[in-house]
């Protein structure tokens, strides 16, 4: 990591300037919860979850758990394989709903075969926790409403979402369920999938996406002008579906009745592949991922969620005029979708559609009022179109929605720059840079500093 920017880099009556422009607060790390729901969660499903999700905590970090199982003083947990993997012999904790801790042997811990990312934990104890009633992943469909728990540090997290696509085929690691616009954030694995009526129906284990970074028209970031870009966030969860634990529940050593197997068809349907474009999408391969995208569009040309992701897919590969197809197309589905556009709105940016652009966040804010990567688009369309002084009212907005973006601060130090207010344009540079290093990206943070070393210059 790079060193913090002190008055040797600027002069020092040039850094304490900087720091008297900006209050305090504009450096600070402040914390963004990211799982404020965009739908009320009922109390009573709260509720449930709270009763059933336990934290665990190994040498290798924190995972989450569910209590699937109760007889006589023994509690079975499902949780993820990986949680629990590297244990190297070492007894770990889990910290049950009443916040009553319990040490665990490795010899407690069983890992399910074939690969499958799954695992249970027995542990002991004479006290009454709830056990999660199991569902029936067979009759997940498209479109059903889901909610996610799991802990982050000792919060336990929440997140609505619906199925975007859901496999019978043998998926990498058992993951056969996709669920919409959640991250599985780290200590959430192995927490519980439920159905809106609280049943466990999947076990979740990973976020798939690329969910930092984004992709400039030019491949050069040190230019004084920066570049429109297509901010790259669009996030799915994968989860294991309950019925995968029950079909292998024997030989984990549990007498759990198994559902009855679906027949696996030969023939591959548009929810299996959507599925293995977004592993191949995962791993950098945009080409076979955009392949398998249209095989699934030919045998569902309204699979909505196809037309977005290959849009990004699309983006990734530079072809702009490919990705905004797809994500008209989208919209043509679904009108009332914002994060399409906020990427359709990325892409026109790309192209000079200024005009386009802002047409495209301002029916992305109207959606979603409450969407800072939405603002700070249209804060660059609007900079574009000679109106730098409505863009800066744009990006005081994103800042105050998300203080901890550094690219906010950034295009802001632009837009007074454009404006010829120097002094400020340095200051919002300085908090970019801080964030930057703050965040880990050290190509932006010296991108960022050597914008400071020009203006300072100039």
């Amino acid at each position: 990591m790079y060193k913090h920017l002190t008055p040797a880099l600027f002069g020092a009556s040039l850094a304490i300037s900087v720091m008297q422009i900006l209050p305090d607060r504009a450096i600070a790390d402040t914390p963004i919860d990211p799982t404020i729901p965009t739908a009320p969660i009922g109390e009573s499903r709260s509720e449930l979850a709270r009763q059933r999700i336990v934290t665990i905590e190994t040498r290798s970090g924190q995972g989450s758990g569910t209590i699937v199982r109760h007889v006589a003083n023994t509690y079975t947990i499902l949780t993820a394989a990986h949680v629990v993997n590297n244990l190297r012999n070492a007894p770990f904790s889990i910290t049950t709903p009443d916040r009553q801790q319990y040490i665990v042997n490795p010899s407690d811990v069983k890992i399910a075969p074939n690969s499958i990312d799954l695992a249970t934990i027995t542990f002991q104890s004479d006290r009454d926790y709830a056990v999660a009633e199991l569902g029936d992943s067979h009759t997940l469909a498209r479109g059903q409403r889901v909610f996610i728990a799991g802990f982050q540090g000792k919060m336990l997290k929440f997140f609505p979402g619906t199925v975007v696509a859901s496999s019978h085929q043998a998926q990498a690691q058992g993951y056969g369920v996709v669920f919409s616009s959640v991250d599985v954030l780290p200590g959430m694995s192995g927490g519980g999938l439920f159905t809106d009526k609280g049943s466990l129906i999947g076990i979740n284990g990973k976020s798939i996406g690329t969910m930092t970074g984004y992709v400039n028209q030019s491949d050069s970031r040190s230019s004084p002008s920066p570049q429109p870009t297509h901010r790259i966030k669009a996030v799915s969860g994968l989860a294991i579906p309950i019925d995968t634990f029950t079909q292998i529940a024997s030989q984990l050593s549990l007498d759990i009745a198994p559902t009855a197997p679906i027949p696996v068809s030969a023939t591959l349907t548009a929810d299996d592949l959507f599925i293995t474009a977004q592993e191949k999408s995962e791993k950098g391969d945009y080409p076979g991922a955009i392949a398998d995208y249209n095989r699934a569009l030919a045998i569902d040309p309204k699979f909505l969620e196809i037309y977005f992701r290959r849009g990004i897919a699309r983006s990734l590969t530079k072809d702009w005029s490919g990705a905004e197809a797809d994500y008209t197309q989208a919209i043509a589905i679904d009108p009332e979708h914002p994060e399409v556009y906020l990427h359709r709105g990325s892409i026109r940016n790309i192209q000079s559609n200024w005009q386009g652009a802002k047409v495209d966040f301002n029916t992305a804010i109207y959606l979603n009022p409450n969407a800072a990567a939405a603002y700070i688009g249209r804060g660059f369309a609007l900079c574009e179109l000679q109106d730098c002084q409505r863009g800066l009212k744009d990006y005081d907005r994103a800042i105050a929605l998300d203080p901890n973006s550094a690219e906010a601060y950034q295009r802001r130090a632009h837009a007074y720059h454009r404006l010829g207010n120097n002094r400020t344009a340095i200051a919002n540079y300085v908090v970019a840079a801080e964030l930057y290093q703050k965040q880990g990206k050290d190509i932006d943070y010296l991108n960022t500093v050597a914008k400071i070393k020009q203006l300072v210059k100039s």
